[in-house]
């Protein structure tokens, strides 16, 4: 497994010697790259778009950062997808396969990912079955594409659909896989273990996050509130998480492994993140 750091970005972890935050995209790269080297990780995820803003200058200072500690981005693509036309659907396909083309090898990037860009399974605008079936069909070239690339291309559960429904799109889409947010089962009232052996014969990496939850029949409308949590103190079981990728994932050598950390309310995002890197840690001798 590679492990790498989604965010959030605290200022406690950007900023410089003199406690001051970055001002811009080049500067907040670089400093999320020094984060990654201190704490002996991989890879933080960046979307394609940011890339290609930067200045030619900027991004040979990058690329050079990456390549000299052995680093690389996790490239971040999408767009409406439900919602555009066909010549949009043409012409948002070419552009981003044609810019992983260029820029993918320059960051070593190994992984591309999504999210549905499709609403949620429950907002009713549309027919979830035509989500799903428009997902297939504007997802199946990119993912072709990235295969071509020698990327591995996943998407997302952000909140917003069910494993099982993007198993169902991954079934249809070959070389689509899934990039697994272990916190957010339970944003979408899923139980995280059932959805985790679902997942795992298609998950190609992970936002790997633990949250403390608790549900609310106090409120109205009804809730289950989700708080963050240092990872291995929540509720989400990472361990068994773990475990369940190791064995059934289709190359666990290569899944990306994002720790995503939530420090929980009145929590110093420092201390939480020295919490959460112990307990990666102890994961690693399992």
């Amino acid at each position: 497994m590679i492990w790498g750091f989604a965010g959030p970005w605290y200022g406690e972890f950007l900023r410089d010697d003199d406690g001051k935050l970055p001002k811009t995209d080049f500067e907040r790269l670089e400093r999320q790259l020094k984060f990654l080297v201190r704490y002996g990780l991989k890879c933080t995820g960046v979307s394609l778009d940011t890339l290609v803003k930067l200045t030619d200058s900027e991004r040979e200072r990058v690329t050079q950062f990456l390549a000299d500690h052995d680093l690389f981005f996790v490239l971040h693509v999408g767009y409406n997808y439900v919602n555009a036309d066909s010549d949009t659907v043409k012409f948002e396909t070419e552009r981003i396969l044609n810019l992983l083309s260029r820029y993918a090898p320059l960051v070593h990037s190994q992984l591309v990912v999504t999210t549905a860009h499709a609403g949620h399974r429950f907002d009713r605008k549309i027919p979830l079955e035509r989500k799903l079936e428009r997902l297939i069909f504007v997802l199946t070239p990119l993912a072709q594409g990235c295969r071509e690339l020698g990327l591995s291309f996943g998407i997302e559960n952000h909140c917003d659909f069910y494993i099982s429904d993007l198993v169902a799109v991954c079934q249809a889409v070959p070389h689509l896989g899934i990039l697994l947010d272990t916190g957010n089962t339970y944003v979408i009232g899923e139980k995280p273990l059932p959805a985790f052996k679902e997942a795992a014969p298609y998950v190609v990496g992970t936002h790997f996050k633990d949250h403390f939850v608790r549900p609310r029949p106090d409120l109205f409308p009804l809730c289950l509130e989700v708080d963050g949590a240092p990872l291995g103190e929540g509720d989400v079981p990472l361990r068994e998480c773990y475990k369940i990728l190791k064995q059934c994932s289709p190359d666990p050598d290569r899944l990306v492994m994002l720790i995503e950390m939530v420090a929980p309310k009145g929590m110093n995002p420092l201390n939480c993140w020295k919490k959460s890197l112990e307990f990666v840690r102890e994961l690693e001798v399992m």
